[in-house]
């Protein structure tokens, strides 16, 4: 068994874990008003309703009404997704069957996923940046926004793993010349 082909998957993995947290939970924006905490998501907002005394969260099903970067992070984020997943299953694949070309094309797919996640949290700042300018405060980023730059470092090493384990390979095949 190829222990950097391992290395790899194990890293994409856990990139591909911190990714889905990251895209899953509310925490892309968070804004602390009066004593509680209201936090934006891409795919809900979750706003404290002191009538009731507890934070009620609500999905962003109108798309028409969202500014563009935030559909664009949005569709982003899934396109990663899109691309991580079955990235990963062809780096499993090669496990059992050892074929350079399939190291390639997954750790192609994987570092390809890693890059529309920095995509993705990239067209974000430029919404969250044009939606805190006027008030001259700081950008209130929250942890599930960080997450998904911090996937980029995950996804993006584990596809390299994952090709350097291919080309490895190639090169021990290869006849010796002497």
């Amino acid at each position: 068994m190829n222990r950097l082909l391992v290395g790899g998957i194990g890293c994409s993995f856990l990139g591909l874990v911190v990714y889905v947290v990251g895209i899953a939970t509310t925490a892309w924006l968070s804004v602390a008003q009066s004593g509680a905490e209201d936090k934006v998501g891409l795919w809900q907002e979750c706003v404290y309703n002191p009538q009731f005394g507890r934070t009620i969260c609500i999905g962003t099903t109108d798309i028409s009404r969202l500014p563009a970067a935030f559909n664009a992070s949005r569709a982003f984020t899934v396109i990663g997704i899109m691309l991580l997943i079955p990235g990963l299953a062809l780096a499993c694949f090669t496990l059992k069957k050892n074929s350079n070309k399939f190291k390639k094309i997954g750790g192609g797919m994987i570092i390809a996923g890693g890059v529309c996640g920095i995509i993705a949290a990239a067209c974000f700042t430029g919404y969250a940046v044009n939606l805190f300018q006027t008030s001259g405060v700081p950008v209130p980023f929250g942890y599930s926004f960080y997450l998904t730059w911090v996937q980029a470092v995950f996804t993006i090493m584990g596809g390299a793993i994952i090709i350097c384990s291919g080309r490895r390979d190639e090169e021990d095949e290869l006849p010796m010349v002497r």
